[in-house]
């Protein structure tokens, strides 16, 4: 059985779009070779990532079923990545 042991930061290729205003739009994300596509930003907002520490500009968003969080740390993308560990 597998369960999450932890989080830890890890910085994420991100094809954006920005706007004509600046504003920038996620639309996939690189994760360990696997592109996944953003179907939807719910919500944008400054906030910290308190599990993995830093903060930056927190996007929601939307891929398929699934809700996450991806955080924009001017250069760079993050996102909490979960770390599984084998339980007896």
């Amino acid at each position: 059985m597998k369960g999450i042991e932890e989080r830890v930061k890890r910085y994420v290729l991100v094809t954006t779009r920005t706007d004509e205003e600046g504003h920038v739009r996620p639309l996939e994300v690189q994760l360990r070779g696997k592109t996944y596509v953003i179907d939807e930003v719910l919500r944008v907002q400054r906030r910290n990532a308190r599990r993995v520490g830093g903060d930056g500009i927190c996007y929601t968003v939307r891929m398929g079923n699934t809700i996450t969080e991806m955080y924009y740390d001017h250069p760079r993308w993050f996102v909490e990545e979960k770390v599984y560990t084998e339980s007896c």
